[in-house]
């Protein structure tokens, strides 16, 4: 998959409080950088950090998530790291990124397609929540879970699995699930996606944020020098 750096405009429209100036950002980063460890490209990415991010963390709660997604940041070049080039707050205004246009085209999708069906999706993520909350299996230790998961929740975990990843459009969780391991620690690092692409569905429903899925040729720019990659 061809891959092009250029400008990305993010229309921005409402009224924004700091507290959107630090959320958006952070998540659209985090979700950028799930996406491009879960979808396989021809980028310059850090395979070996990348499933690291994967296998080391205990999903038992919020310190992982934290910890996953700084490693998958880590794992991508600096030089083709989502950077600020502009901000325009106005209404409406832009936000503009230099950034891996079709990695971001490929988000927008996604985001769109939540964001037209978040009652649907919203449905199944709390279904899926609240049945791993009635198995005591949210907080579960990962190396007891392979353990002690019966075969009927093996198999319903990886239903989940197929179906949330058929909203995030990565095809199958087969890939995650090598890389991981544990079929569990995919269903929650691919719940944790869920929840920051719902996030800037939020944003688009209500028109703050409307990610395009479509640049024009003219938005690409030279691509960072090689001694910017790393």
């Amino acid at each position: 998959m061809a891959r092009n750096y250029g400008m990305y405009p993010i229309q921005m429209d409402g009224s924004w409080s700091l507290e959107d100036l630090y959320k958006f950002p952070r998540t659209y980063e985090q979700a950028y950088f799930a996406l491009d460890a879960l979808i396989p490209s021809d980028g310059q990415v850090d395979l070996d950090r990348i499933d690291r991010a994967f296998k080391t963390f205990p999903w038992q709660g919020g310190y992982s998530a934290v910890n996953f997604y700084n490693q998958l940041k880590y794992a991508t070049p600096i030089g083709t790291r989502p950077t600020v080039l502009s901000i325009r707050y106005a209404s409406p205004g832009v936000i503009s990124l230099a950034l891996i246009l079709e990695q971001a085209q490929m988000l927008a999708a996604i985001v769109t397609a939540v964001a037209g069906s978040v009652a649907a999706c919203n449905a199944l993520y709390n279904q899926i929540m609240n049945d791993l909350q009635r198995r005591k299996l949210l907080r579960i230790e990962v190396e007891k879970a392979r353990i002690t998961l019966s075969r009927e929740e093996l198999n319903l975990i990886r239903e989940y699995n197929k179906e949330m990843a058929e909203i995030l459009k990565i095809g199958t969780p087969d890939v995650l699930d090598e890389r991981t391991g544990k079929p569990l620690v995919s269903l929650k690092i691919l719940l944790s996606v869920y929840r920051r692409i719902r996030t800037l569905a939020e944003y688009h429903n209500r028109h703050k944020a409307v990610l395009p899925t479509k640049v024009p040729p003219a938005a690409r720019l030279p691509p960072p020098a090689q001694d910017d990659l790393f």
